[in-house]
């Protein structure tokens, strides 16, 4: 059941190492096909979203966000499926310390880094959709209906009945500041599209660096002592 169970992480491992450079290419096209705008056109496509933000999200960068959250995710799991590759290929601690475990250790802590910086971009969409939100909370905080409502008394053949009236006022004051709160709104879009653009590329290089790292050391990261499947001594000192 151990063997098995170990076979299947390291065939995970494997598969996940063998899927950066697709990964990386899958967005780099992406991206080829879908460039940014400048951030002065996506501000004057945003502008005319913000009336509706009291009952809608903005449909272009909650799919942005939706995607890099995707595709982070996805990434992570990449990342830290080669990541236990790398620690079940380390060779005993009785054997002690060498160079081959040296290079292992340097590409799991490289790997780490770049897995925390993109599992950070998980939870960027829930953060942008805050921040909106209490933005568009003070932009329409004038904007409310007031309800009351009254009651009386009617006496008809001798039953009295109850009559119930609500009236409802529209409240139509302008809150302090509300020309700079759809700005606000206006740089939180922006913002938020230049992030997914910049997420998406570091999410590709990221799967390219990594790609780059085993093929570089594949030799060392799988046979960090150097002997080969024959036990023959192999040599492969470079880390870049």
């Amino acid at each position: 059941m151990a063997d098995a169970l170990l076979q299947h992480t390291i065939d995970e491992g494997t598969k996940a190492i063998d899927g950066f450079a697709p990964s990386a290419m899958r967005l780099a096209e992406h991206l080829v096909k879908n460039p940014p705008k400048s951030l002065g056109e996506v501000a004057k496509e945003m502008a005319p979203l913000v009336d509706g933000a009291k009952t809608s999200t903005n449909p272009k960068c909650a799919a942005l966000a939706e995607q890099v959250r995707e595709e982070a995710a996805i990434a992570t799991a990449a990342f830290r499926a080669a990541e236990m590759w790398l620690k079940l290929k380390s060779p005993s601690v009785s054997d002690g310390n060498n160079f081959g475990v040296d290079v292992q250790n340097y590409v799991i802590s490289e790997l780490v880094a770049m897995r925390t910086q993109m599992d950070a971009f998980i939870i960027a969409s829930r953060d942008y959709h805050y921040s909106r939100a209490e933005g568009v909370g003070k932009l329409f905080a004038g904007n409310k209906s007031d309800e009351s409502t009254s009651e009386s008394s009617e006496v008809a053949d001798g039953k009295t009945t109850k009559k119930t009236t609500t009236k409802t006022e529209k409240n139509a004051s302008t809150p302090p500041g509300q020309a700079d709160y759809k700005s606000y709104i206006v740089g939180l879009d922006v913002k938020a599209y230049h992030t997914a653009f910049d997420s998406l590329t570091d999410i590709k290089n990221n799967y390219l660096k990594a790609h780059v790292l085993f093929a570089k050391n594949m030799k060392r990261l799988a046979d960090p002592r150097g002997e080969g499947e024959d036990g023959s001594r192999v040599h492969s000192m470079s880390m870049f």
